[in-house]
């Protein structure tokens, strides 16, 4: 068993926890403890109305801002908790009541709650906004124990952790990354190759207007006019533009919005190159993921497929619990890749990339094309273009 500093963090404060439980007593615990809890409750509620109604949108200061908002909660309701339990502690001490068993009771609340304060705390920070911190967490042996004992938190805490963690990927697992993913492999030292060149000349990058700026992503064509992207990247967004490597701009209506996937696809009118060639992988097939980070020039960076595993999530929205079929990849993905293809050296699509790893800044995630390709024949035959600035901003 490793243990991080976030374990001797859990750990410290849990034997905190056992000293103010036994001199508090069990009422007072209580007390205190449901006034935190719903006070944590409200705050988790309301951060992102509040964080929207004043137009907080700075990927930097939404984090700290819902922190502020929790902290002002918790402590209003661990205030008020106090105030209604010390009277109650102060009757049973002047009545002889308190015994060493309510002592005992008090300690043993007390742990558990900071346990489940602890749990909660760090599954909203294991995605940032501190990378550093999200990856010990990550790797935390006590949260890893938590989060295995503890069912999946309510679609409105998993909300809030969204915020918490200010990253603009959707989340990919429910809870902390599964330790059994597969192993990393080494990434090809080369994917200059003639079909992975050509496959560039298709990718595009994807841009809306909406949710606080512009917000761009990647795509690429399958064929008739449709381009496929990630359903995050529109979400919220109205005025939808793709851009072509030379420069070229064309507008572009969403015609088919999948959230649970984190599918979407676009009509480009009169975008008519050839749509791209679908293929399997398996660990170790080698790859390049292609896309426009950042907004900026287009990018191809080696890749490799280290495996495919089910993971069970959240939609875009972080409300129902979903379950994907991804592949896990090596390459250095960023915000603004999302959507774009990972083509193995032969220039077939092999999944789109969709979010990154927490714990590991080289690592990434890739819908898979079985898992796409349901969604791009559905669109195809039943296309209907939807006003995706009706919906919430997502990641």
């Amino acid at each position: 068993m490793i243990v991080n500093f976030i374990d001797l963090l859990i750990l410290i404060a849990a034997l905190i926890g056992l000293a103010n439980g036994y001199r508090r007593g069990f009422w007072l615990s209580l007390a205190q403890y449901v006034g935190l809890l719903v006070g944590v409750l409200l705050g988790a509620t309301a951060a992102r109305y509040v964080l929207d109604y004043l137009q907080i949108t700075n990927a930097s200061a939404r984090p700290l801002g819902a922190v502020l908002v929790l902290v002002i909660g918790g402590s209003l309701g661990s205030s008020i908790g106090f105030a209604v339990g010390e009277p109650i502690r102060r009757k049973i001490l002047r009545t002889g009541l308190h015994t060493s068993t309510d002592s005992v009771a008090g300690a043993a609340l007390s742990a558990v709650a900071v346990l489940v304060m602890c749990w909660f705390l760090g599954l909203s920070f294991s995605r940032g906004p501190v990378p550093q911190i999200a990856q010990q967490i990550q790797r935390s042996t006590v949260l890893r124990a938590l989060d295995t004992l503890a069912p999946r938190p309510p679609a409105f805490l998993a909300s809030v952790a969204q915020v918490l963690a200010g990253v603009q990927f959707p989340p990919v697992f429910a809870g902390l990354e599964p330790a059994g993913l597969p192993g990393a492999l080494p990434v090809p030292a080369s994917v200059d190759t003639p079909a992975v060149k050509s496959a560039a000349q298709l990718v595009v990058k994807v841009s809306s207007v909406g949710c606080g700026g512009i917000v761009t992503g990647s795509g690429f064509p399958v064929g008739n006019g449709y381009v496929v992207t990630n359903a995050h990247v529109v979400s919220g967004t109205a005025s939808h533009i793709i851009t072509r490597v030379d420069g070229t701009t064309m507008r572009a209506d969403v015609v088919f919005f999948d959230p649970e996937r984190d599918v979407a696809v676009l009509y480009v009118p009169g975008f008519k190159p050839p749509g791209v060639t679908f293929g399997p992988a398996q660990r170790g097939t080698e790859a390049a993921v292609i896309g426009y980070p950042g907004g900026g020039q287009e990018t191809i960076v080696a890749a490799v497929v280290d495996g495919s595993v089910s993971a069970q999530g959240r939609d875009i929205y972080n409300q129902n619990l979903v379950t994907r079929q991804i592949y896990v990849i090596q390459a250095n993905v960023r915000p603004g890749n999302s959507g774009g293809p990972i083509i193995d050296l032969q220039g077939r699509v092999l999944g789109m990339v969709f979010a990154t790893s927490a714990s590991d800044p080289n690592q990434a995630y890739a819908l898979t094309d079985d898992e796409i390709t349901p969604d791009i024949r559905e669109a195809e035959a039943n296309p209907s273009v939807r006003d995706t600035s009706r919906y919430e901003c997502a990641a």
